[in-house]
């Protein structure tokens, strides 16, 4: 397992400090200068960090992008090489605003991330006011530390498209497909017309079991890093969305769409990128 330098946990900081604050994130420019790096050094930085999942940066599939998961962008997207999500943070206006206190100056990655976002501003409310993306209809989440307080409409999914398996392929397109529907046959309709991304859904609670508790668990630490507590997930799978039901045997069972794989490895090691999460019992 790799672990941060020191150095690579300063620049998170940095980056983290700032979209805290001020809901804008650094550029690659303002980040070297402070550390005293070269382009080539900063862009290993944001390799490993990115491996972490602590950053993603923009690419040449997302370069000039004039949509985000169906909605037109106001403003364009970030340019190519510099921070195109500052987890759990888009770095760029969208559809997921991010209200915090009745204040508005943020905006999340996608609807997965978004559900646990509250995390981190610890004890104050945090609202996010989003759109379904078949019907249109508006979507909103009211949560505090990580606990969801409300959301709307009683029927909303989070839709998850793409399998894990494909993460290291496209760090930023993961999330393409990561979704608001306002109920689950709003998510069939939109799946006829896009028919090779089937994907999954869980509801909101799940959504933000898994980003609460295991994925960005500990983000507001100076030396976060990914954490998989083994004996927890595999007690807890179906709280963290990790199961699905068969129909017939009324089991739960590991689901496929978690699992990683062999092309899962091997294209972390194609695409430059060290392991970083760490393990634990629970």
């Amino acid at each position: 397992m790799a672990v941060f330098t020191e150095t690579e946990k300063n620049i998170r900081k940095m980056i983290m400090d700032q979209v805290l604050a001020e809901g804008t994130c650094p550029t690659n420019s303002q980040v070297a200068q402070a550390h005293s790096l070269s382009a080539d050094e900063l862009a290993i930085v944001y390799r490993n960090l990115e491996a972490g999942i602590c950053v993603a940066v923009q690419n040449k599939q997302h370069e000039n992008i004039k949509s985000f998961q169906g909605e037109k962008l106001s403003v364009p997207p970030p340019e190519l090489g510099e921070i195109f999500y500052a987890r759990p943070f888009a770095t760029f206006k969208n559809h997921y605003p991010v209200w915090v206190d009745g204040d508005q100056k943020w905006y999340g990655e996608c609807a997965v991330e978004v559900c646990g976002i509250s995390m981190m501003f610890p004890g104050r409310e945090v609202a996010v006011r989003s759109v379904c993306r078949q019907t249109k209809e508006p979507v909103e989440i009211v949560a505090r530390d990580g606990k969801l307080l409300h959301y709307s409409p009683k029927t909303l999914r989070v839709h998850i498209g793409i399998p894990v398996q494909y993460f290291p392929d496209d760090a930023v397109g993961w999330c393409d497909y990561n979704s608001f529907f306002s109920s689950e046959e709003a998510v069939n309709e939109w799946r006829k017309a896009h028919p090779r991304i089937q994907g999954i859904t869980r509801s909101p609670e799940t959504a933000a079991e898994f980003i609460v508790n295991l994925v960005g668990k500990g983000r507001l630490n100076y030396d976060y890093q990914p954490r998989l507590p083994v004996f927890s997930v595999l007690l807890r799978a179906h709280r963290y969305g990790f199961t699905t039901q068969k129909p017939v045997l009324k089991y739960f069972w590991p689901d496929p769409f978690w699992l990683p794989t062999p092309y899962m490895l091997s294209s972390m090691k194609r695409m430059g990128y060290k392991n970083y999460i760490r393990f634990g019992m629970f």
